[in-house]
């Protein structure tokens, strides 16, 4: 399990074949092989899995799809969210074919006069974007979001708070075992802790949201 910085891809794609990625930079640092489990966005930072051997990584993927498992992220989203929620709708893959998608929301910290909030993501389905889609469609859209967000929110947040990429990081894992679940938890990296830090002291005036 390792904490995979912002920025970097999970590993080398066909656009991006010539630079560094996470899978070469462990497998160099290792001197083996290793085999990814989940997938993380470039700009998603936290907690990811990796498999040293292909059948190793087949069982943690198989054990991430037990009901029992836990895959949590923190986002900072626009608007407030008082009360827990979820999310059903189905997220259309890259064959334009509807897939079931389900996602919980909860509240962690309410930062009322900018109009913002951060929530615990929890995923029991794997879509692409899934986080971002979801909270998306609720209207909560992740707030540096180039994607799914809002430009102006984006301008805003990045202007008066630095926030210079998504605010999304992969933050919690437990994987269910034959024994102990193997539970890892990503402290928040460290550039969106700082927006956080500057959230919690900005003036009322200053911290309206567009």
């Amino acid at each position: 399990m390792v904490s995979k910085p912002a920025g970097l891809l999970v590993h080398r794609t066909s656009t991006g074949s010539g630079e560094e990625a996470l899978l070469q930079r462990l497998r160099d640092q290792l001197g083996r092989e290793v085999f990814p489990v989940q997938r993380l966005d470039r700009w998603t930072s936290g907690a990811i899995a990796y498999g040293l051997s292909s059948r190793g990584a087949q069982r943690l993927q198989a054990a991430l799809k037990r009901p029992e498992a836990v895959k949590e992220y923190l986002a900072l989203v626009r608007g407030w969210v008082a009360e827990p929620f979820e999310s059903r709708a189905p997220l259309v893959d890259d064959k334009e074919v509807a897939r079931e998608a389900w996602s919980e929301f909860r509240p962690r910290e309410v930062f009322a006069t900018l109009r913002v909030t951060l929530v615990v993501a929890r995923l029991h389905s794997g879509r692409y974007h899934q986080v971002r889609r979801h909270l998306a469609l609720a209207g909560h859209h992740v707030l540096g979001d180039p994607r799914y967000g809002k430009a102006r929110s984006n301008r805003h947040f990045a202007a008066h708070f630095g926030l210079a990429r998504l605010f999304l990081h992969a933050w919690r894992l437990v994987i269910p075992g034959p024994g102990a679940a193997l539970e890892v938890e990503a402290p928040l990296a460290g550039d969106l802790a700082a927006v956080l830090d500057r959230l919690r002291v900005a003036p009322v005036a200053e911290s309206l949201t567009p």
